[in-house]
């Protein structure tokens, strides 16, 4: 294809109204995102000029036609047919012209009015803010960097726990499978979570370990700068009066060191972590103030969301649903390229072009495809065409409809609840009275295969692990109980403690976990329980465990697992903690579930063993 070739087709196309725009380019990129997707596969590559769609969107549309010419296609009979074996490469860059005339076309149904006058300034800030960023990444190819990374990360420990995770991976039928990288990807971002970085509200003191409150922004000094903190943070000891300050670091290598930090800090160098393994990564700014990394799996061959915050990879659609973010601009950088993945992180495109008034799409699109030519320049011919590959399979998949996938509708992790809450990133899909209801646990095929059902859970990580099914996780305490009524968790930074307590203000509260083994076959051989619990002042916590013929038993709630031989021969658990109690303006506080230690993730103060038999 002759590049004037094109660019004659795209313009023709673009002189037909925006509405007409938006309807043929919707089936032109339908037609090239399946070649795309399956190169191999004939029926892809023909197009029936007498089918009805195609006389009725592209035959009578100025420049659809010579569209599809200039992508590679050519009449045979009946039929418009992209010859077996030629090249893809007008075909790839049709699509990407076709997908930013979409953008523009949508901007114009959408109303935006903006005038190049009054955006030039903006732009100029806007361009600045991406060409920092894309500068920033470069630091992570630093091979020292990369070095003192390895110099902290248990790899052979990871490796080996991958190793094994992908052995007894299950696959369900048509699934691609994962290869050992993709679980060494989930064992890295499990232990940078839970053994490495730590999440700071705000400071300790650094003389008596006591609380400490915001003064505001302070002068960074020459050695903050050294390191990139162009923002200090001030805090006063509420204690001892102490001045502190909470430099933050924008340098992975000082991160290596401090290990600690908000969500700035954490993708920064988690990115960092995941180029010393070996991986290909992008570091991922949310212009609505967030910040993750993106990994390219090659069993997949996609690029997949990683949150090292949130310890969770491949849920996209988390900020949207989830935490209830309104979207507009998010760009992925890495030492090759910039992209703008605003696409891959929302199912309401239209809703997130209509909050980008930064920019001119087609002077954004013009800036990225110019930082891009700049840092690909050096690159091998073979390289630059396996990119190109990429971006445009990459293309296919923001273009798809998106569907939530589990674990996507779960409110934010990290930070304090009080922050979470500021920043409207708490859980969306939940009543806001705490009461939360129906969750049953039900047999897998590997823990049917076991006979045996076992269940942790601990506060500090904030995760159920169900060991018996391959030590899968869910997020969040509420997300697989019961029943809950008035329950919060709580942490005291304070203490360094972490459990589960009444709402304040709450008298009373109750929470009920319940397993249903009924359609496995199986009933209880034997069941232990362990739920340790606190009470202070007069406070009172009763444990009641029941079986599905109603029989009950109380438990003590004490920090030994208990056996409760009473429940065997039956085929369901429910198991109940009532809390009431305590005294004055804190007595929600002196009733507490699984109390711990807010960094000590490998003790589970709750857990459930049940062994199994036929019936």
């Amino acid at each position: 294809m002759a590049f004037a070739e094109g660019s004659s087709a795209i313009g023709q196309l673009t002189g037909n109204s925006s509405a007409v725009v938006l309807d043929a380019s919707d089936l032109l990129l339908r037609y090239a995102n399946n070649v795309i997707k399956n190169p191999s596969i004939q029926k892809f590559r023909s197009v029936r000029l007498g089918n009805k769609v195609f006389e009725k969107r592209i035959l009578p549309v100025t420049g659809a036609i010579e569209c599809l010419f200039a992508m590679g296609f050519v009449e045979d009979g009946e039929h418009l047919t992209l010859p077996s074996g030629a090249s893809l490469h007008e075909l790839r860059w049709i699509q990407k012209q076709l997908a930013g005339e979409r953008l523009k076309a949508m901007s114009q149904t959408i109303g935006h009015k903006l005038s190049v006058t009054s955006l030039q300034a903006s732009e100029i800030t806007f361009y600045q803010k991406l060409k920092s960023s894309a500068d920033h990444v470069l630091m992570y190819e630093d091979r020292l960097l990369q070095q003192q990374a390895r110099d902290v990360i248990p790899f052979l420990e990871l490796n080996q726990k991958a190793e094994e995770k992908c052995l007894n991976q299950a696959q369900d039928d048509g699934e691609r499978p994962l290869d050992k990288r993709d679980f060494l990807l989930l064992e890295l971002l499990k232990w940078f979570k839970t053994r490495f970085f730590t999440w700071t509200n705000s400071p300790k003191c650094d003389s008596c370990n006591g609380r400490t409150s915001s003064m505001g922004m302070l002068e960074p000094s020459i050695d903050d700068l050294r390191w990139g903190a162009s923002r200090v943070e001030g805090y006063r000891c509420t204690n001892c009066n102490r001045a502190i300050k909470f430099p933050r670091y924008n340098h992975p290598g000082k991160l290596l060191e401090t290990r600690t930090g908000r969500c700035g800090e954490w993708a920064n160098c988690f990115t960092l972590c995941c180029r010393a393994v070996g991986f290909e990564a992008r570091h991922v700014v949310d212009w609505t103030d967030h910040v993750w990394t993106e990994v390219f799996s090659q069993s997949q061959q996609r690029w997949v969301h990683c949150d090292s915050c949130e310890n969770v990879c491949d849920k996209p659609m988390l900020y949207e649903k989830g935490w209830g973010k309104k979207l507009s601009y998010m760009f992925a950088f890495s030492c090759e390229e910039v992209v703008d993945v605003s696409w891959r992180y929302t199912a309401k495109p239209q809703d997130v072009l209509s909050r980008r008034t930064e920019c001119r799409e087609d002077w954004l699109i013009d800036s990225i495809s110019k930082l891009n030519q700049q840092r690909q320049q050096s690159l091998a011919s073979t390289r630059r065409a396996i990119l190109e590959e990429r971006a445009s399979r990459e293309l296919v998949e923001f273009l798809s409809s998106k569907a939530v996938k589990d674990g996507e509708g779960q409110g934010r992790v990290s930070g304090s609840v009080a922050w979470r809450v500021a920043r409207g990133e708490t859980r969306r899909d939940q009543a806001t009275n705490g009461n939360v209801e129906n969750y049953t646990y039900k047999l897998t095929s590997n823990e049917k295969a076991a006979k045996l059902f076992h269940l942790r859970y601990t506060p500090a990580r904030n995760v159920y692990i169900r060991v018996s099914d391959d030590n899968k996780e869910m997020q969040e305490w509420d997300s697989a109980v019961h029943t809950s009524t008035n329950i919060q968790r709580k942490e005291e930074f304070d203490w360094e403690m972490v459990y589960l307590a009444r709402q304040e203000g709450s008298p009373t509260a109750s929470i009920s976990w319940k397993m249903d083994f009924d359609d496995s076959g199986l009933v209880i051989d034997q069941v232990t329980i362990k739920a340790c619990s606190q009470t202070f002042q007069t406070g009172h916590i009763e444990w009641t465990v029941c079986g599905g013929d109603d029989v009950c038993v109380q438990l003590s709630g004490g920090a030994e697992a208990e056996r409760v031989s009473a429940l065997n021969g039956s085929k369901s658990i429910n198991l109940k903690a009532s809390l009431s109690g305590g005294q004055g303006d804190v007595a929600w506080q002196h009733t507490q579930l699984f109390r711990m230690g807010l960094n000590d993730h490998n003790t589970y103060p709750f857990e459930i063993v049940v062994h199994l038999r036929e019936q």
